[in-house]
């Protein structure tokens, strides 16, 4: 459509399209499919894919829109296609147009969909580029029936077909389509393209069906048997109704959402999977593995998707996306034509030395590992010493959890044989830790109020006035400073929970339950901690862990000291001064002979002011005993 056309068939009120200037040109409508054509040649080159479909895309459709009216006659009612007209052989005779009216294609098509196959395949769309070239075969069928002579390219479109049948992994429909199709070009098996995709798909067969194949087979013959016999369960399952299926396994029939659980991995387990990972993306990838492993943190990396930048997050989220789809679908065709096992069988010697070697490396390798774990184990272990002299038990609780949770659970006893007691040595080191800090300050008096939280080792409680004056503090920053304290305390405690769903040693469960109770303490979520002290407390009498019993009860202490329960606080002060006395630990003794005064003390007040309230109250329900009271004592001054 040009600018004259639209303006003349537009009519009043009518917005002209946004065209370009070229297209302001009463141009034929092939003369566009070759501008358009053009413009998609030239976005190829230039790297932008996408816009170069469109361009070809639009060089395809363009001859077939419709229109009413044809230019230069007087019938405005008849519909012509706004394609390019063919010369009339005299005067009389009618117009008539390039578009085959049976096949629906003109015969510069199969060039546009030629180059769109092949820019489909530099998207890694396999299947899309063979649908565009096999239309392209057949658009191109039809210019040869019309001109009844062989039609240049053809040659190029077979070798387009073979090629996408190739990336869409059937090498046996592209051999057989080479064979069949490719017929008619002999001349070009030897040299030519087809003799270059007649190697590639030789050797594709070569390098998954070759000898690396039955090593393969017979190393695997246990999973290999696993997968066929779910392949021929899957076969033979016949659908039920879902509700008739949940009743049979006892389940709620009538629920409309099906609650699915997240799959849980062990910590050992994800770390296999992200060696296979990398192990995969090295093959396929070579040195850009490390690019293909960027390019999958992009797509949920913050600091590249900023959530408060709504312009530029949404093209950048897709962009990534987009992205790793096409290396993640050029890596699988890689693999498809050259899988792991191959590798690995073209790598190594084969024969009784080429064994012996492959058991000396592992041998050399297993050794290598143990040395490096044992000395990485003793350095933990020093700096952990180091940091319970300096007395900071927090910053203590974090390097034991992140050493703990990233390092060591990935040990096997085959490359830490003394995995059992390392692990003793640590979470004792910490209990320890956690004891140092009961100790009697000095000079400070334990009887005032102000100072319970001195002895119980409590945070002081923060007063905050309810005013704000002008230049003050800002309480927006308080308020994020507060939320991202909540998120980082959750986030720990969502860590820790999927830790202790995979703890099977008692002594780290009860560590796992004391800093989950820990962590509840802190956001004052009292009635969790005492359930989680108790089964932390559970967890090491079963391992008879004195320490660990010690500070679970401790605890629940200062649970009970905060919201001033001093009979409970009592019988626990009492159970922490039995597990003082059995560790032999004179200082923990005297801090809970001390605690246990001190609560004596308050219990007493308590009592006492209790005692009062209620002899009051007493006197102010019962008025006539006290009148009676007050008659007999001026009856008893009367009588001598």
């Amino acid at each position: 459509m040009s600018w004259s056309s639209g303006l003349n068939s537009g009519g009043v009120r009518v917005l002209l399209p946004q065209l370009r200037p070229w297209q302001r040109v009463e141009w034929r409508s092939c003369i566009q499919s070759q501008i358009y054509r053009d413009w998609g040649v030239y976005y190829t080159r230039r790297l932008l894919d996408r816009t170069a479909l469109e361009s070809f895309g639009r060089a395809v459709t363009v001859c077939k829109e419709e229109e009413t009216g044809c230019p230069g006659t007087h019938t405005p009612t008849s519909v012509y296609p706004s394609t390019c007209l063919l010369p009339r052989k005299s005067a009389l005779a009618p117009l008539h147009s390039c578009l085959e009216a049976e096949a629906g294609v003109c015969p510069e098509d199969y060039k546009s969909l030629f180059l769109r196959s092949r820019c489909q395949r530099t998207l890694a769309r396999p299947e899309l580029a063979l649908l565009d070239v096999q239309r392209a075969q057949r658009a191109m069928e039809v210019v040869r029936h019309q001109r009844q002579s062989c039609v240049l390219g053809a040659a190029e479109i077979i070798a387009e077909k073979c090629e996408a049948l190739v990336d869409a992994n059937e090498f046996e429909s592209a051999l057989t389509t080479l064979y069949m199709e490719g017929r008619p070009f002999r001349a070009q098996f030897t040299h030519g393209p087809f003799g270059l995709i007649e190697q590639k798909t030789l050797g594709v067969f070569e390098d998954t069906l070759g000898e690396s194949l039955v090593p393969f087979m017979q190393q695997h013959r246990g999973v290999l048997e696993e997968v066929s016999r779910r392949q021929k369960e899957q076969a033979a399952h016949v659908p039920r109704l879902l509700r008739k299926e949940l009743r049979d396994r006892q389940q709620c029939d009538v629920q409309s959402v099906l609650v699915k659980e997240p799959e849980r991995l062990t910590p050992l387990e994800r770390a296999h999977r992200r060696l296979s990972e990398r192990l995969y993306n090295y093959n396929c990838m070579g040195r850009s593995a490390v690019d293909v492993a960027l390019l999958r943190r992009l797509r949920s990396d913050r600091n590249f998707l900023d959530p408060l930048r709504l312009s530029t997050t949404p093209p950048g989220r897709q962009l990534s996306e987009e992205q790793y789809t096409i290396v993640r679908r050029f890596m699988k065709m890689v693999h498809a034509r050259n899988p792991l096992y191959n590798r690995r069988y073209v790598r190594q010697r084969h024969g009784r030395i080429g064994e012996q070697e492959r058991r000396r490396n592992r041998e050399m390798h297993l050794f290598h590992a143990q040395y490096q774990t044992r000395r990485d184990c003793l350095k933990m272990l020093q700096e952990m010493h180091r940091r319970r002299r300096e007395g900071d038990v927090d910053k203590l609780s974090d390097y034991v959890e992140q050493t703990m949770s990233d390092y060591f659970e990935v040990k096997t006893h085959r490359t830490l044989p003394w995995k059992w007691e390392f692990l003793n040595d640590v979470y004792n080191t910490l209990a320890l830790a956690h004891c140092d800090r009961c100790a009697v300050p000095a000079n400070v008096d334990f009887l005032e109020p102000y100072n319970r939280h001195i002895l119980y080792l409590l945070r002081p409680e923060k007063v905050r006035a309810m005013t704000v004056s002008f230049g003050g503090s800002n309480i927006y920053l308080e308020i994020d400073r507060e939320e991202e304290r909540h998120r980082r305390i959750n986030q720990k405690l969502e860590h820790l929970e999927n830790r202790l769903r995979h703890s099977r040693y008692p002594i780290e469960r009860s560590y796992l339950f004391f800093e989950i109770a820990r962590c509840h303490f802190k956001e004052s979520r009292f009635d969790k901690v005492l359930v989680l002290a108790r089964k932390a407390f559970n967890e090491a009498r079963k391992c008879n862990c004195l320490v660990w019993q010690f500070n679970s009860i401790f605890l629940g202490c200062q649970v009970h000291a905060v919201l001033n329960r001093f009979e409970r606080l009592k019988e626990s002060l009492g159970k922490a001064s039995q597990l003082a006395s059995d560790l032999r630990a004179p200082k923990l003794v005297a801090y809970i002979a001390i605690c246990i005064n001190v609560n004596n003390y308050e219990l007493a007040i308590r009592r006492l002011r209790q005692s009062d309230v209620t002899v009051r109250r007493s006197r102010k329900r019962s008025p006539a005993s006290t009148a009676t009271i007050s008659s007999q004592a001026s009856f008893s001054s009367i009588v001598p």
